[in-house]
């Protein structure tokens, strides 16, 4: 089962849903009640099914999937709201990517068989509309004031020109208002001020930039990159740090490298070489970088922005692979998640030590004991106190899903599911409640398998 996690809970941001205290009780089948419906929960994770075409609703503080509880009226009662009925949300075909709005009251969710947005209303966990994009897409993105969506279309028809576009989704109407052409679109990032746009194609050494507020916004076509994948853009909105895939990527223009662009004058003002550049996170004015240059493990650097230098002398040897993931919990780790890796060490989720900026050894035996081996989509709280963990492959106990049950999988990868905080001397996790690794045993849709 494929699945991806969007982490929501109460009274936070990011991905969290404020939920304060609000009793949403709604009427079912024959006047029953369902209090607090549907799921009841305060921290709840919402989580893609690409073979029921569900969100399925699981309790992120117990890895249990919710159920519904009910006050019957009569005698009798079936179908949605009776006790003891898992509590999914249906929307049918196959899901896989979702995002949450920065509002957070919203989620939105992917089905890739029919290039379509489903909308969900957190507050009551109910589907409301949809809209079709013109093609397949790997990824889309709110603005910042949760009014619209947009998503980079590589194969979107475009006339009298290439294909590919940025479309764009009007949240108050869930419809498509635009498409602004830019050939093979595949990735985008966004200001924080909602004004200006980055796109990123698909086997392309040239970035895209858009500026949103004019009346026909146009892209402008950027060369001087080798294989941009993403940018992270400063809180003042001046200046992007866009990552260069490089060889990995397919490009013969450059190294892998993080480069510092000004808004304002569309020009490189800096450029930090880095051993890989496929997946980034920035915290403060660290950027942490990994990749896969090739050979037997991948990297990760990191460049303080502040000064665009590498702090790492000597990039740390990760997992190999197509790293597409990463994020850090509350107790300096750094969680970077990979698929199409072949090493047996540590599999595909690589866990480094910031404190050291060495490969945490937990990974050596988790990988072998765990779900945790195949990740495709790490998410952690704001607080950085709890982290979830979504998997691309099952553990060999789950390696035939056509002949044990969805509900065998998970029991069993609850049952094996850990709760790490540092390595023992044997390299064993000792139990503490300052990280918590939650896992799920399912495939996870990866958007390269669908062309």
């Amino acid at each position: 089962m494929k699945r991806a996690v969007l982490l929501l809970g109460t009274c936070v941001c990011l991905f969290f849903i404020v939920s304060c205290g609000n009793n949403n009780s709604t009427t079912g089948p024959n006047g029953n009640v369902s209090v607090n419906a549907p799921s009841m929960l305060k921290n709840r994770a919402f989580i893609t099914n690409q073979y029921s075409g569900n969100v399925q609703i699981v309790d992120s503080q117990t890895d249990q999937t919710a159920f519904y509880t009910v006050t019957n009226n009569n005698t009798g009662v079936t179908g949605p709201g009776v006790t003891g009925t898992a509590v999914n949300i249906a929307v049918g075909g196959s899901l896989t990517f979702e995002l949450l709005s920065p509002d957070t009251t919203e989620t939105v969710v992917y089905d890739p068989s029919s290039f379509s947005l489903t909308f969900i209303t957190n507050a009551t966990e109910a589907t409301n509309g949809s809209v079709t994009l013109a093609n397949w897409a790997d990824m889309a993105l709110y603005s910042p004031d949760s009014t619209k969506i947009y998503a980079p279309v590589p194969n979107a028809p475009i006339t009298n020109a290439r294909a590919g576009g940025v479309q764009v989704i009007d949240t108050s109407t869930g419809s498509i208002t635009s498409t602004y052409t830019v050939p093979s679109a595949h990735g985008v990032a966004i200001s924080p001020d909602g004004k200006t746009l980055l796109v990123f194609a698909l086997n392309s050494d040239t970035m895209y930039l858009i500026d949103l507020t004019q009346t026909t916004p146009t892209a402008v076509a950027i060369p001087g990159f080798a294989r941009p994948v993403n940018a992270f853009i400063s809180s003042d909105n001046s200046t992007a740090y866009v990552l260069n895939c490089g060889p990995e990527c397919g490009s013969t223009a450059g190294p892998p490298s993080v480069m510092r662009f000004a808004l304002a004058t569309q020009t490189i003002t800096a450029t930090v070489p880095v051993a890989g550049a496929s997946v980034g996170l920035l915290q403060g004015s660290n950027l942490f970088v990994a990749g896969y240059p090739g050979g037997a493990n991948g990297t990760l650097d990191l460049v303080n922005i502040s000064n665009m230098t590498r702090t790492t002398a000597n990039p740390v040897a990760i997992g190999d692979g197509n790293h597409t993931t990463m994020s850090v919990s509350n107790n300096h780790k750094l969680y970077i998640g990979a698929v199409s890796c072949m090493n047996s060490s540590v599999g595909c989720l690589s866990i480094v030590d910031l404190g050291k900026m060495t490969l945490d050894t937990i990974s050596l035996w988790a990988q072998s004991r765990d779900c945790s081996r195949f990740p495709a989509a790490i998410r952690c709280t704001p607080s950085r106190a709890a982290c979830c963990i979504s998997t691309t492959r099952p553990p060999d106990n789950c390696s035939r899903p056509r002949s044990r049950s969805a509900e065998h999988c998970t029991a069993y990868c609850r049952s094996t599911s850990k709760t790490y905080a540092s390595g023992n001397s044997k390299g064993r996790p000792t139990r503490s409640p300052s990280l918590l690794v939650r896992v799920f045993c399912f495939r996870l849709y990866r958007g390269s398998s669908v062309r």
